[in-house]
């Protein structure tokens, strides 16, 4: 089982590669820090994006994409549920890095639902 230390590295990793892949798609952003939630905040002059970012590795021990990928979504909505102010307009995004792909899920009052990510999942 990778280590915290592990975890935040491939976290960091994950929030750079996103970052420079959304400067690339001609967006505006910043990274928040101490694992503020949204790590990502984006915005061009049609969206105001607030990006939540997980990285998972997929491990040989029965677990399969499905159940990481709840896992990893089930932080972004407590993390969402916490907010009590979201900027007019903004979409709350999750995006899920797996396998040198991006899987992205926004929020919605109703809860979640994927959406095809700004960005492709190349590294």
């Amino acid at each position: 089982m990778p280590t915290n230390k592990g975890a935040r590295s491939r976290g960091n990793k994950a929030e750079a590669l996103l970052q420079h892949q959304l400067t690339d798609a001609g967006y505006e952003v910043r990274r928040t820090h101490l694992s503020a939630f949204p790590d990502i905040i984006a915005w061009n002059d049609s969206q105001f994006l607030m990006i939540e970012v997980k990285a998972r590795a997929i491990r040989n021990d029965g677990t399969n994409r499905t159940q990481v990928v709840n896992k990893a979504l089930s932080l972004f909505r407590s993390a969402a549920k916490q907010l009590k102010v979201v900027h007019n307009g903004a979409t709350l995004l999750c995006y899920v890095r797996i396998d040198d792909a991006w899987i992205a899920y926004e929020w919605t009052e109703s809860g979640t639902r994927q959406t095809v990510p700004v960005v492709k999942g190349e590294t």
